[in-house]
């Protein structure tokens, strides 16, 4: 009865207009069988949905999705309820290039944090609180001019109290790669985002927290980075090795874990989550690019088992891990993406292990063949409109169009490979239109002008 819930990105080039790719939603069984696959794709834009993107099951049973849209540069903030998408936000203040990268949901609300981005590349870490729907109630900045920092998944200290892990950069476009550096960051804030307090680690040891901060029974904090390693004589290049870090509850050293046995421009490392033995695990990439690792280790640092996994062909092919969770029965699962530079193909790809770090099963490709060449061929066009959506190649028995509300405005029955909906008599605004066959959702984002 366990359930896999996974987002990433689905790749077409049937999209009106340059949208190559929706944003991917997946429910799958612990053997890796699909259960349901959602794919939503915004009028004339790409949804951006990078390796580490976060979501988060919410009390009430959705599941709320933070993402970006690649040429609009909104952030996106999507919300699915029992597999359907029912809701979704685009978020960009004017002139500016929005990242959301991390949730989490408060007593009243979320907090998404993530980066603002001018032309001039100067980024900055943010935090917006908003109400279960989306809707903006306050939202506060962080930047430093000249730098470039990120906000990742915040840390509920107490009532008053929320700790936002980043990095600060000083990362100029031109000039020698010596010359750069990079730190981790942490800020104290209260309840409405005013500053308590700040910690910095020192030049270059970190290049900022991954993903989230970990709050350990002794009160110590232990999280995940890369050392940052400029390397001097050439232009711009450099190296990162992953490691884990435990610091006291002043932010003061404990130790350090490196995971890496060099310094490479390939390592990174995404994401650290606690398991029911009182032990972490940790997902990312160290010494090849081709190589994925998950790695399972104590609260002092101590290995307790790492999983490497290759893809093929052998250097001349990309792997990449997005997340890693544990189910109470002890199996590991990470969730990401491989792609074969000879074939130029790339397909989403789950790994179960068993709780000794033992393979278990490798799904490649997680979307059936089937599911993938139905979602491929279907146009929706045009869009925006003001009178008629054409829809060629629809899916299932009917097409279903909702407003912005939820209600249903209006079902038509499919009847032929070319289906035209009038929507002239509709009032202006964001409609969403739904095709559904078996286990495959496929939505569209319709705006009537």
């Amino acid at each position: 009865g366990e359930k896999l819930i996974t987002t990433g990105q689905f790749l077409t080039d049937t999209a009106p207009d340059g949208a190559l790719n929706g944003l991917l939603y997946m429910e799958l069984d612990t053997n890796g069988n699909t259960l349901l696959t959602d794919i939503y794709f915004y009028p004339n834009d790409a949804i951006a949905s990078g390796i580490g993107n976060n979501m988060a099951q919410l009390s009430n049973g959705d599941i709320a999705v933070a993402t970006q849209l690649f040429y609009d540069t909104s952030g996106l903030f999507n919300i699915y309820r029992e597999g359907m998408l029912v809701s979704s936000t685009a978020y960009s203040p004017p002139s500016l290039n929005t990242t959301f990268s991390d949730l989490k949901e408060v007593q009243d609300g979320l907090l998404i944090t993530g980066t603002f981005a001018n032309h001039a590349y100067h980024r900055e870490g943010f935090i917006i609180k908003t109400n279960k729907q989306g809707n903006t109630l306050w939202e506060k900045q962080y930047g430093l001019f000249g730098l470039e920092t990120e906000l990742e998944e915040p840390y509920l200290l107490d009532e008053n109290t929320i700790l936002l892990p980043g990095y600060k950069h000083f990362w100029p476009t031109i000039g020698p790669i010596i010359n750069k550096w990079t730190k981790s960051r942490v800020i104290g804030v209260d309840s409405i985002g005013n500053i308590k307090w700040e910690w910095e680690s020192e030049k270059n040891v970190e290049s900022g927290i991954a993903t989230r901060i970990q709050h350990l029974p002794n009160g110590n904090w232990l999280y995940a980075t890369t050392e940052f390693t400029p390397m001097p004589g050439q232009i711009d290049d450099f190296g990162t090795r992953p490691k884990l870090i435990c610091r006291d509850s002043n932010f003061n050293p404990v130790w350090e874990r490196y995971l890496s046995d060099f310094d490479s421009k390939t390592n990174y490392i995404v994401d650290i989550t606690p398991t029911s033995d009182g032990n972490f695990l940790v997902v990312g990439r160290w010494n090849w690019y081709t190589t994925t690792t998950i790695h399972k280790f104590s609260p002092d640092g101590n290995s307790i088992w790492s999983y490497n996994d290759d893809c093929e062909p052998f250097l001349n092919c990309d792997n990449l891990l997005g997340g890693v969770v544990e189910i109470p029965s002890g199996s590991v699962f990470a969730a990401g993406y491989t792609e074969n530079y000879e074939t130029n193909i790339a397909s989403g790809i789950l790994i179960k292990l068993d709780k000794n770090g033992c393979i278990d099963t490798l799904c490649g490709g997680m979307i059936g063949t089937h599911e993938t060449n139905l979602a491929s061929i279907i146009r929706v066009y045009p869009n925006p409109t003001n009178d008629i959506i054409n829809i060629s190649n629809p899916i299932g028995a009917q097409i279903e169009l909702f407003d912005i509300t939820g209600r249903k405005v209006r079902s038509t029955m499919v009847k032929s490979d070319n289906q035209a909906i009038d929507i002239r008599t509709f009032p202006s605004g964001v409609y969403l239109l739904k095709m559904q066959e078996k286990t495959l959702h496929v939505t569209y984002k319709i705006i009537k002008q």
